[in-house]
């Protein structure tokens, strides 16, 4: 029988094939280390989390809300960042046109010796307002004077408002009608959905946002607990979401405030509530209007599910 070479694989084939994957590895490793360096310490939670879930989020604050004086807001957000091995306190607080100039001034005093607070705001920014029952113009003179105040003995102190997609655009509270002055000077702006069912795309909500408060960064917000009790699934009618559409709309919206973290006009990613890997205690529960009494399982289980899909997100 007659002998036949083996045939060989030409170098120059088996070099490149070595350079490709090589190639292919370590675009691999740079863009999970960019996801990882966008995602990293910039997630918030309303309130706390267990420990190791703050390792899988890559927490970087905490969100929450206080309606006591300054000096006892601030050493309960001590204790929380330090619980929660934190470096940033995103605090709410109310607005009281007797009472918010002066306590802002007050604040920014306590920021120089309590550098973890990052931030003093408003949650519900434009119902907040609208209890003021004052006209445009008071109710802008007022908060000029809060924003001034804030930033008297720390320039650096960010004022942050909570606004909702459906009233950047809304006839009730027209934003616009803020004075314009008041409005530069909001650093943060919060933006939740109301409801599952976005009307825009997120990426509108936030240019409409940018357009009113123009020197503001925006935190895309997003509702990670089962809300099919709290509002319907759109703002056009009364239908609750099915379980279906509760979850797949909360991975969907995500999947798109995840991928803005890239983005340099957003400052963080913004969870309410806290709770992860507490979702069974979460105190809401016991509110009919969060969750009705014979769904309570229902909606831990679905809340459990969207923190789930939270950990496959930031880490990819």
């Amino acid at each position: 029988m007659q002998n036949r070479k083996k045939k060989s694989v030409p170098r120059l084939r088996t070099i490149s094939s070595v350079i490709i994957a090589t190639a292919c590895g370590a675009l691999l490793l740079i863009v999970t280390t960019a996801m990882g360096t966008q995602i990293s310490n910039r997630v918030i939670t309303w309130g706390g989390n267990t420990p190791d879930w703050n390792r899988t989020l890559h927490l970087g604050g905490l969100r929450l809300g206080c309606s006591d004086p300054p000096a006892s807001c601030v050493n309960y957000a001590q204790q929380l960042a330090k619980s929660q091995g934190v470096g940033e306190i995103f605090l709410a607080i109310l607005l009281d046109a007797n009472k918010t100039p002066a306590y802002a001034r007050e604040f920014s005093q306590l920021s120089l010796t309590h550098p973890f607070l990052q931030e003093v705001g408003f949650d519900d920014f434009a119902s907040q307002c609208q209890r003021q029952k004052l006209g445009f113009s008071e109710l802008s003179g007022m908060l000029n004077e809060v924003a001034r105040n804030l930033k008297s003995a720390n320039p650096n102190l960010r004022l942050g408002i909570t606004l909702y997609e459906d009233e950047l655009s809304s006839s009730r509270f027209p934003l616009r009608n803020l004075d314009e002055d008041f409005r530069k000077t909001v650093d943060y702006v919060h933006l939740y959905p109301h409801y599952r069912k976005e009307a825009q795309k997120f990426s509108a909500s936030m240019q409409q946002a940018k357009e009113l408060f123009s020197s503001a960064k925006i935190i895309p917000g997003i509702y990670a607990y089962d809300r099919r009790d709290y509002l319907p699934c759109a703002a056009a009618n009364s239908t609750p979401c099915s379980n279906l559409e509760e979850l797949s709309l909360f991975e969907q919206s995500l999947k798109e405030r995840v991928a803005l973290l890239g983005d340099q006009s957003v400052g963080w990613i913004e969870f309410y509530p806290g709770s992860f890997g507490l979702e069974a205690h979460w105190d809401k529960w016991s509110e009919p209007r969060f969750c009705r009494p014979e769904r309570v399982q229902e909606c831990i289980e679905n809340t459990k599910k969207m923190h789930e899909a939270v950990r496959q997100s930031l880490n990819p």
